[in-house]
């Protein structure tokens, strides 16, 4: 059996008002788009002012990037190999100590055994040497 969704009649008020709000949302995004459009121009001069000056300053600054990109990459060449051999050595203590977290919770068991042993071994006559 089919739904039955109950209809009711839309009045005219109701219909303004559904138009009033729609003219309301458009003319808001209208009034952003062209806002919007307001603030890239304003963007656009500002870069197109600027550009120059940048221009400059970019050729003015190049050599200290260069000192700086040399300086970096003197650093890089010294500590890589001293980043490398802490990260072994790291590396090593991680497996001692995963080997340890292993093996500390089968000490009372290597206790006893090794009692068990003792005992055993003490009852063992000696070996004619």
């Amino acid at each position: 059996m089919p739904l039955r969704v109950p209809v009711g009649r839309v009045g005219a008020s109701q219909v303004f008002t559904l138009l009033g709000l729609a003219s309301v949302v458009v003319t808001g995004l209208l009034t952003g788009a062209v806002v919007l459009v307001g603030a890239l121009m304003v963007k656009l001069l500002f870069f197109a002012i600027t550009l120059p000056f940048r221009i400059v300053f970019g050729l003015l600054f190049f050599p200290f990037w260069i000192a700086k990109t040399v300086l970096k990459l003197a650093v890089g060449v010294v500590m890589v190999p001293l980043l490398l051999l802490a990260g072994l050595v790291l590396a090593v203590l991680a497996a001692l100590a995963a080997i340890a977290a292993i093996v500390a919770p089968l000490l009372p068991l290597v206790i006893v055994a090794l009692l068990v042993w003792a005992v055993f071994r003490s009852f063992r006559p000696a070996a004619v040497a």
